[in-house]
């Protein structure tokens, strides 16, 4: 199994989900009166952040997939997928967006940290 290859189908279900919650909630929003802005607002920022990320990680996992991965990539790989999902969850426990919590703080760390490393491994392999 290529975790590469399955991270990157994973990231791409994560920003499905994302995006329907969107649609969801707008519609829940129409309908219903104790949908609240915090609560569209929430939805959209998760997909938003998610939309700047996942694709680059899964444009990065495929191009790194070509080669033959290693421990090291397939570990960076599973952390960036857990990140995005804890980062999308933090967000969901917040009242509104301007609010912190542990799991979008960490989500958001390993996101830049793993990002750092796959940009690193991919201008090695420029090298």
């Amino acid at each position: 199994m290529n975790t590469l290859v399955l991270c990157s189908g994973i990231l791409a279900a994560l920003y499905a989900v994302l995006s329907v919650n969107v649609s969801v909630t707008r519609l829940r929003k129409r309908k219903d009166s104790t949908i609240t802005d915090a609560q569209l607002t929430k939805a959209i920022r998760a997909h938003g952040n998610a939309s700047e990320y996942i694709p680059l990680f899964i444009a990065a996992f495929l191009y790194l997939s070509l080669g033959a991965p290693d421990l090291i990539l397939s570990t960076i790989a599973v952390v960036a997928t857990a990140s995005r999902f804890a980062h999308a969850a933090g967000m969901f426990r917040i009242a509104n967006v301007g609010e912190r919590h542990p799991l979008r703080y960490y989500g958001a760390l390993g996101t830049y940290l793993c990002l750092l490393a796959v940009a690193v491994e991919i201008l090695l392999r420029a090298f």
